[in-house]
């Protein structure tokens, strides 16, 4: 890959900014300046570093965000995109949302640039359970709960695999899904007589918040995560 097109998908400016930081003799190859920018290097093997500081050579990424309303899940769109939160970096490599979560929902959104792992956490063979916490306006009647525990079909209908329900106080409630359907939540709610006043995902599949409580906030996966995603789907 030609040095000027890797830095600048690092983040380290636009293409030129970055001639303008070769010209100034502050990148380096393997501890050789280099100035030209059609110089070929291979990320993997080449050590490359701007102003002394090492550049990450990770091509591959595998990131958890905990998402706030507002925000659309797309990598680009008028309206503010995830990716706004991320660092530029992130999207020059290629890094998508893995599913999508509503504009007005919170939690935990996975993104990636693998399009193998994203498609297996996504399609996978075996269920991956999403599990939500919501409140409501309205009652949720035994009728809807029992329909929403053993299969829903809603009005168009959109048929739903059983989900796991439990009603808290204060018009709160846990739900676990096995999907990712248009809005599921929201419309199993309703097909039961509810309205979704709030809903925040907790987890998909072993991956939770932990590590990201804070809205806004974003960390990469570990090996462990990783790999869970790797041997149980």
């Amino acid at each position: 890959m030609r040095i000027d097109k890797w830095l600048a998908n690092k983040g380290l400016g636009s293409r030129k900014e970055v001639h303008r930081l070769l010209k100034q003799g502050v990148v380096t190859v393997n501890n050789v300046v280099v100035t030209a920018k059609e110089t070929a290097i291979d990320p993997e093997k080449d050590c490359v570093a701007v102003n002394g500081e090492p550049v990450s050579s990770q091509t591959i990424y595998y990131v958890k965000l905990h998402k706030p309303a507002g925000y659309i899940t797309a990598v680009k769109d008028s309206r503010p995109t995830v990716m706004d939160i991320l660092p530029q970096e992130y999207a020059s490599m290629g890094v998508v949302p893995v599913g999508r979560l509503d504009k007005d929902t919170e939690g935990l959104l996975l993104l990636t640039n693998d399009g193998q792992w994203g498609h297996r956490v996504i399609n996978g063979r075996k269920s991956v359970p999403k599990v939500y916490t919501f409140t409501y306006e309205g009652i949720l009647s035994e009728e809807g709960l029992h329909r929403i525990r053993t299969g829903i079909t809603l009005g168009d209908g959109t048929i739903c695999k059983p989900a796991e329900i439990t009603l808290l106080d204060d018009n709160r409630g846990r739900i676990t899904v096995e999907e990712g359907k248009y809005h599921q939540v929201k419309r199993m709610i309703g097909a039961a007589g509810g309205t979704i006043t709030y809903l925040k995902r907790l987890s998909v599949g072993t991956i939770t918040l932990s590590g990201i409580e804070e809205v806004g906030q974003y960390d990469f996966l570990t090996e462990e995560e990783i790999h869970r995603f790797n041997t149980n789907l």
